[in-house]
């Protein structure tokens, strides 16, 4: 009897619960209004807690891997570097490096395949991810015997500040002047930069009258062509860095979105510290005037 009671109960709960919430033909105009309102208000709700529900999680699996990643560099790290690229190699054949910003989220390993696009899609682990992972160009030849002068590194620029989602910071003066130096180690040698270019770019020319700033030169005609190329990265840059940039150098180039107009593209450009120089950036003051890609200046 309790059970025949129980099932009588819970019938009369949904059907009450129907009644009162959903639709129906014994409904006026003002009734179906108001629950199909709140039959609206409910399902977005859940949509978007299902939405945070995924976003989250993926967060934490993106950082629980990028801490396992760290965890292997640092405990392994030595003067040569030697073990901890084996053992980050051992866990993925396409791994290449290891980049440091001081002082900020951007502490990573470095991938590098055949196809630039592949490292947009997926993560450290090789698995379909919206992070991504931090890789160099195709192009790039990272060896023993000879690594390319001038480095190009790709990341996504992450609301969370994740991958390059630093890097927009860089934009700001206080900032850049605490945080001017880049740390890149592939295999055994460990290299400091200092950043000399912050800037916005067009990734397609019909954004800038059919042209885009080359980010990948590699080698240059004579001093006045390395110069030419170095300073027109000047004259974009947000800020004045005062730092000199010499036809020796190794470069490094770190490449993410910005939000300035539809496929524009941040860039850190950087060259390798000079012998007895220091972080130091005295001389940085705002560009008043920094040359933007045609479509920037559209938009205003």
């Amino acid at each position: 009897m309790s059970q025949h009671l129980s099932k009588t109960e819970t019938k009369g709960f949904f059907h009450s619960f129907f009644l009162s919430y959903i639709p129906n033909r014994q409904d006026n105009a003002k009734q179906v209004l108001l629950k199909t309102f709140f039959l609206l208000t409910v399902t977005g709700f859940l949509a978007a807690a299902i939405v945070f529900s995924s976003c989250f999680l993926l967060l934490h699996h993106q950082t629980a891997i990028l801490q396992e990643d760290r965890s292997t560099w640092y405990d392994l790290r030595s003067e040569d570097n030697s073990a901890a690229f084996e053992a980050l190699k051992s866990k993925n054949g396409d791994y290449k490096g290891w980049l440091t910003i001081p002082g900020t989220q951007i502490d990573n390993p470095v991938y590098q395949t055949n196809n630039d696009s592949y490292y947009e899609e997926h993560n450290s682990r090789k698995e379909e991810s919206d992070y991504g992972a931090l890789f160099f160009s195709h192009e790039n030849k990272i060896s023993a015997k000879h690594t390319d002068q001038n480095l190009l590194i790709y990341g996504h620029s992450m609301e969370d500040g994740t991958m390059f989602g630093s890097l927009e910071k860089l934009r700001s003066l206080p900032f850049y002047r605490e945080h001017s130096t880049i740390e890149l180690s592939t295999g055994k040698k460990t290299t400091v930069y200092k950043i000399y270019a912050v800037f916005v770019l067009n990734a397609y020319k019909a954004d800038d009258d059919g042209y885009i700033y080359n980010l990948f030169r590699e080698n240059f005609w004579n001093e006045k062509d390395f110069k030419e190329w170095v300073d027109e990265a000047k004259e974009r840059s947000v800020i004045q860095t005062g730092v000199e940039v010499e036809m020796k150098d190794s470069l490094v180039t770190l490449i993410t979105n910005a939000n300035d107009f539809e496929n524009a593209r941040l860039i850190v450009m950087a060259r390798e510290m000079h012998k007895d120089e220091t972080a130091d950036t005295p001389n940085a003051k705002p560009n008043p005037s920094p040359r933007y890609p045609k479509r920037w200046y559209d938009g205003r």
